[in-house]
C-alpha cells in the first residue's frame, strides 16, 4: 500500500486541530500526515495499520504517531455515521505551533526528546491512557483558550514519561537517557534468536539484573511484559515471512518461533485479527 499525504485542517483562528470523527469518516484510508497526533479512540474495533505492520484497535485505545508515519484505521463498521459505532476524537499539531522556542525550555527536555523521534508510533495504557483520553474527550467542547490549556496539560503528561508500548518495536519507548542501551540489548538478543526458545534468565543475566528486577523494569519502560513483548515479535517477524507466498505456512510458524501452529494461530488472531491464510493474501 502507498499511503496518501493528507493535510491537516488548521485555520488562522487556530494553531493546532481537533476532529471528531464518526462513522465512515474515522475509515480514511492508508495515510501520512507533516503534523503529530493523538488519537483516542471513543468507541469501534478493527484493524490499526501503521507502518509496516498491523495491530488490533479498540474503544478507549490512545495513540501517539509522529509527522511521516502512514496509517490507516481499518473499521470494522462502514455504515452512516448515526448509526455507527465508530467514534474517533484526533489531536493534530506540528511541533512549531507553540513557537521554535517552547521546546527549548529545559523543563520541556523529555518531551521534546519525544517529539523528535522520527517514526514514533505508540500506544499508552493505565492511569497515562486515561488521563490522556480525559483531556481528548473535553477537546471537542473547548473552545479559545481553554482548548489551548487542554493541549499543554496534555503535552505536560506526555513529558513525564509514561508508561507506554511501541506498535513496532523499530522504536524505543525510553525517552529519557536512563535505560536506552539495556532495552536496545533486549531488542537485539530477541531479533536474533527468533528461531530458538528465549529464557527470561538469559536475558535478565545480559543486562545485569536479577529475574525480578529485570521484570519490573522492562514492565516500567514499555507498558507491557518481557513475554507479550516477545510474542509481538514474532508475530511480526512471522507477518513478514507470510509476505513470502514461497514459504509454507507451517515453515513459518516454525522459523518464528512458535513450538505449536495451534498457538501461533491463536495468537495471530488475537493480535492482527486474521489467520496467517488472510494475513497473506493481502500481499498475495
Amino acid at each position: 500500500m502507498t499511503p496518501v499525504s493528507r493535510s491537516i485542517p488548521i485555520t488562522p483562528s487556530q494553531s493546532f486541530a481537533v476532529k471528531h470523527l464518526r462513522g465512515t469518516d474515522c475509515n480514511i484510508p492508508y495515510h501520512v500526515h507533516s503534523a503529530h497526533e493523538l488519537i483516542l479512540i471513543r468507541s469501534g474495533s478493527g484493524n490499526f495499520y501503521v507502518g509496516n505492520t498491523i495491530r488490533r484497535f479498540r474503544t478507549g485505545d490512545v495513540y501517539l504517531l509522529a509527522p511521516g508515519v502512514p496509517h490507516w484505521f481499518k473499521c470494522e463498521q462502514s455504515i452512516e455515521w448515526n448509526t455507527a459505532e465508530d467514534e474517533f476524537i484526533v489531536l493534530q499539531f506540528c511541533r512549531s505551533f507553540l513557537g521554535e522556542t517552547y521546546f527549548n525550555l529545559p523543563e520541556h527536555g523529555k518531551l521534546k526528546r519525544l517529539l523528535t523521534i522520527e517514526g514514533l508510533a505508540l500506544s499508552f495504557k493505565g492511569v497515562t491512557q486515561d488521563s490522556l483520553a480525559e483531556f481528548l474527550l473535553s477537546m471537542p467542547h473547548a473552545i479559545g483558550q481553554g482548548r489551548l490549556l487542554l493541549v499543554l496539560r496534555l503535552l505536560a503528561l506526555l513529558g513525564e514519561n509514561p508508561g507506554c508500548a511501541p506498535l513496532h518495536h523499530t522504536i524505543s519507548t525510553d525517552i529519557g537517557l536512563q535505560g536506552k542501551e539495556p532495552l536496545d540489548r533486549i531488542q537485539a538478543y530477541v531479533a536474533s534468536r527468533m528461531r530458538n526458545r528465549i529464557y527470561l534468565e538469559e536475558v535478565a543475566e545480559l543486562v545485569n539484573m536479577s529475574v525480578p528486577t529485570f521484570c519490573r523494569y522492562f514492565k516500567q519502560w514499555t507498558g507491557e511484559t518481557f513475554t507479550d513483548f516477545v510474542q509481538e515479535m514474532r508475530i511480526e517477524y512471522a507477518c513478514e515471512l507470510l509476505k513470502d507466498t514461497s514459504i509454507a505456512i507451517h515453515e513459518v510458524c516454525r522459523d518464528s518461533g512458535f513450538q505449536s501452529m495451534a498457538h501461533f494461530i491463536k495468537l495471530i488472531k488475537r493480535l492482527k485479527g486474521m489467520t496467517p491464510q488472510e494475513f497473506r493474501k493481502m500481499f498475495a
